[in-house]
């Protein structure tokens, strides 16, 4: 919109005030109430329209306006002023400030704005850009990620059902450039995946990754000190960047992927809405052709693709992807090493060096080898065991003849099922027996014990009687009895009830 121009009225005035009073350019603002620039432009056209002072009588209101503002004096005026949409995109390369870009624009054009009006244009020319292009951020500085409210879906051919998929929007601060792609769950692995593809997308790692506060993301939202999940925390370590979440519930702290994603979900799922898939990968694949597109269209407001942008305002001043991918499959943290000296991980227990006992460790699967640390530092590692609930134990991670350091040892637990009575002292030493090392039974030994605090010890020693006879060595074996209140019905009848008879039943001496 074309600025309305000064009535001739407060043009002579400013005129006379100058000329014939003498007055300062400030003093002459502050009584007509207008601006300092104002007048400081109003005489700035007096002189380069050749005028002189006194004005002719003769000289009309419409001849002056003409004079101050011919096509001469307006082109002038037009080179004097700053190409705020280049000032503007200057200021995203980093180290480049709004005092430097006028320095260099009164170097160029001495003539030109002073600083103060300087500052005061470019505020005007930011105020009619679109919100997410007002804030300012430096090329290779930040990469803002999320995940669309809005969800696309493939047909499970298999399942005979519509599987619905998250929608994952990666883009950068300055150049506004993105990746997408739809992902399973929102859990931590397809989080950090999605993330792991990005950056290999686009072929350089930011200095920092603005997240949302999702649990995949941040396991404490905290704006002071945010606490990162375990996972994204190893994944920002091995790309050498860092991560910075947004505040809770402030959308605009983002902007710029907050835009995207409803570009991206206009560009795409209105594409894509007549076509049925049949799997992520046929989807994914779908989407990446026209991801290619959006980033090589023109952008309205600065007539360049996200592409051409990238390439000028991040690539240069991201860093440089590491030699290997990060590679993972789980994490588990502040796992605490029970009196066993084992910790569970994945439905397995694995055995740590028996000074760790009750102390909290880090537990990293990396491809098939389990990586154990406490208080930052490496413990040992294991080859990753099937989920089945067994024990694998390393003879060196065990204390000398199996003294346990805070009195359990496999004598203690019969000294203490003997208490009880000699079914209940046999079940454990059998329980401990049937163990490679008598630590992996001490959990159930203890469950054994711990009985007591149910049932009356007369139902447990004969709750034990019948599980050994039975062979049925679990302490869920012995819960299942005394619920069901299978210890009170007589051992024989069950024996009687169950007992089969015939000649061609072989019995055990002939597997003996």
């Amino acid at each position: 919109m074309a600025k309305k121009r000064m009535k001739m009225k407060k043009v002579r005035e400013i005129f006379r005030l100058h000329f014939d009073c003498k007055l300062s350019n400030q003093q002459i603002a502050d009584a007509i109430r207008k601006s300092k620039g104002s007048v400081f432009n109003c005489l700035s056209r007096f002189r380069e329209a050749g005028l002189e002072w006194p004005l002719p009588e003769q000289m009309s209101d419409s001849r002056l306006e003409e004079r101050l503002y011919s096509e001469s004096s307006l082109n002038k005026n037009e080179v004097l002023k700053p190409d705020f949409k280049r000032i503007h995109q200057e200021l995203s390369r980093p180290h480049v400030t709004l005092e430097l870009l006028w320095e260099e624009y009164r170097q160029s054009c001495p003539e030109g704005l002073g600083r103060s009006s300087f500052y005061r244009h470019y505020g005007s020319y930011r105020k009619n850009l679109p919100v997410d292009m007002k804030v300012i951020h430096k090329g290779g500085d930040k990469l803002f990620v999320d995940y669309s409210g809005k969800k696309l879906r493939f047909w499970d051919r298999q399942e005979r059902k519509w599987v619905e998929v998250e929608f994952f929007v990666a883009s950068w601060g300055a150049s506004s450039c993105c990746y997408c792609e739809a992902s399973l769950t929102q859990s931590g692995q397809d989080w950090v995946s999605s993330h792991v593809r990005a950056l290999e997308y686009f072929g350089g790692v930011p200095k920092a990754i603005v997240p949302d506060n999702l649990k995949s993301g941040v396991t404490k939202a905290n704006f002071y000190e945010p606490e990162i999940n375990a996972l994204y925390k190893l994944f920002a370590e091995h790309y050498d960047t860092v991560i910075l979440p947004a505040r809770v519930k402030k959308p605009k702290d983002k902007p710029v992927v907050e835009s995207n994603v409803l570009h991206l979900q206009r560009f795409i799922f209105g594409r894509l809405r007549d076509r049925t898939f049949y799997s992520l990968g046929d989807l994914n694949e779908a989407i990446r052709e026209l991801l290619d597109l959006f980033n090589q269209r023109p952008m309205q407001q600065y007539k360049k693709s996200r592409n051409e942008r990238f390439e000028d305002l991040d690539k240069p001043y991201a860093r440089e992807l590491p030699v290997s991918r990060f590679i993972f499959t789980q994490v588990k943290i502040e796992v605490r090493v029970a009196p066993n000296y084992h910790i569970e991980f994945d439905k397995h227990f694995y055995s740590v060096p028996y000074e760790f006992v009750r102390k909290l460790v880090d537990v990293y699967q990396s491809g098939s080898i389990i990586e154990i640390y406490h208080d930052g530092q490496h413990v040992c590692r294991h080859q990753k065991k099937p989920s089945n609930y067994r024990y694998t134990t390393l003879d060196h991670h065990m204390p000398s003849e199996h003294k346990f350091v805070k009195g359990w040892s496999a004598p203690w637990f019969i000294a203490q099922a003997n208490k009880i009575g000699p079914a209940t002292a046999g079940l454990v030493s059998k329980i401990l027996d049937s163990k490679r090392h008598p630590e992996q039974g001490f959990r159930a030994a203890m469950g054994i014990l711990n009985l007591k605090k149910q049932y009356p010890e007369e139902r447990i020693e004969k709750a034990a009687g019948r599980a050994l006879h039975f062979g049925n060595l679990s302490c869920n074996g012995m819960k299942n009895i005394l619920a069901k209140g299978l210890d009170q019905k007589p051992l024989q009848q069950k024996l009687q009830r169950n007992l089969v008879l015939h000649e061609n039943i072989r019995g055990r001496l002939h597997y003996t």
